[in-house]
């Protein structure tokens, strides 16, 4: 039985470019990370340094897995961008 594979040669990638989807997954992940670090930094100055850890673990629990879902979803059009065509360079 022989398999069927699309090469795509390395040299063809290294002119590869974001989508523009790809780059609103990856500004969607950095607005994640930017509340974050906004809400821990108004944490730190209202209640102290001190409380920033047990105060915020459920918070970041749940947006750890928010960036979890937000990267899937990137790959899976990544993943689609590439299968659409052997001459896709747009990832």
């Amino acid at each position: 039985m022989e398999v069927m594979t699309n090469r795509i040669k390395p040299e063809k990638m290294r002119n590869a470019t974001l989508s523009e989807g790809t780059k609103y997954y990856l500004v969607a992940y950095r607005m994640v990370d930017n509340g974050v670090d906004l809400v821990m930094r108004q944490v730190e100055e209202y209640w102290g340094a001190s409380a920033v850890d047990s105060m915020t673990e459920d918070l970041i629990e749940k947006l750890d897995g928010l960036r979890d879902e937000i990267l899937k979803l990137m790959a899976a059009q990544i993943s689609q961008n590439l299968l659409a065509s052997v001459s896709c360079t747009a990832i």
